[in-house]
């Protein structure tokens, strides 16, 4: 039955405004319920943004015949000297299974845009591979020293740079692979790394951020191999002078302040370097990281 009398059931001019406080009432009561859902809505997708806490680990050890530096989660090549790419240098080992982006760090700053072809053999994250294939490497007119940029696409094998165009700049290069949590955005909460050493050593342990974003700053040049971003943490800046690995014997490093945001939809990430002056430094080792996605 409709809640709507018809006019002419409305007999007097009181039962009118009755039926007037009635539709006030009822639509009061409507936008209150609607209210509340709204409210009971936003609290539900507050709780949904409510970050997960996980863990990621790797396994690492020291080679027999390294005594520099060994990655885990991802790694850098670099290409020991610089190039200005004007005749087209190769890089990379042929058939190795790097799947890294290729990058490159400004010597001196460019006069105008610079373009760069980087060409080889592409995979990418779904496992297509192309043979060949290029990207090329757009750096714009007054770009610094020290500017970094990387293709988006890894390569596999040997690839060839060339100057596509503008005015050739001397750079560092190389490949570089990170940890980007599944090209996801994530927070580091903490590290733990334990140990067995397999010889009397200096060590350190170095947790790096990846910065990959086109013209970012926080690498430099030297000409030689570029270094990288300072470091999130690092053993021998927390353990001081206690920070030698003894053989035989087993050692840790803890970190549970860490707040650091990755942006790992972008182009940043994470990758693990351990330094030694010894052979066999690490006989066995783990790293764990506390994140939350």
């Amino acid at each position: 039955m409709s809640l709507i009398p018809k006019i002419d059931r409305i007999s007097n001019l009181n039962a009118f405004n009755a039926f007037q406080e009635d539709v006030v009432r009822a639509s009061e009561a409507s936008a209150a319920f609607i209210a509340l859902l709204e409210s009971q809505i936003k609290d539900l997708e507050e709780q949904l943004k409510v970050k997960r806490s996980s863990e990621k680990s790797w396994g690492f050890r020291s080679p027999q015949g390294s005594t520099d530096i060994v990655y885990a989660g991802g790694f850098y090549q670099h290409s020991g000297a610089a190039n200005d790419f004007s005749a087209g240098p190769t890089f990379g080992t042929a058939n190795a299974s790097y799947a890294a982006h290729f990058f490159v760090v400004l010597g001196a700053a460019t006069v105008d845009i610079l373009t760069l072809t980087v060409t080889g053999t592409s995979i990418n994250d779904d496992g297509t591979r192309v043979a060949a294939d290029s990207q090329n490497i757009v750096i714009p007119s007054g770009a610094p020293v020290d500017s970094y940029y990387e293709t988006p696409k890894k390569w596999l094998g040997t690839v060839t740079i060339t100057v596509a165009s503008g005015t050739a700049k001397t750079c560092d290069f190389g490949f570089s692979k990170y940890w980007d949590n599944n090209n996801s955005d994530f927070s580091i909460e903490g590290l733990e790394v334990t140990w067995l050493a397999g010889a009397n050593a200096n060590v350190d342990i170095k947790l790096c951020h990846h910065k990959g974003a086109p013209g970012n700053r926080d690498w430099t040049y030297t000409g030689s191999g570029a270094t990288p971003p300072t470091a999130i943490a690092t053993l021998a800046g927390d353990h001081s002078t206690e920070d030698q690995v003894v053989n035989d014997e087993c050692g840790a490093w803890k970190r549970s302040n860490l707040d650091v945001f990755i942006n790992g939809g972008g182009a940043d990430g994470i990758l693990v370097e351990l330094h030694t002056d010894t052979q066999k430094a690490f006989e066995l080792g783990t790293f764990l990281m506390r994140i939350k996605t």
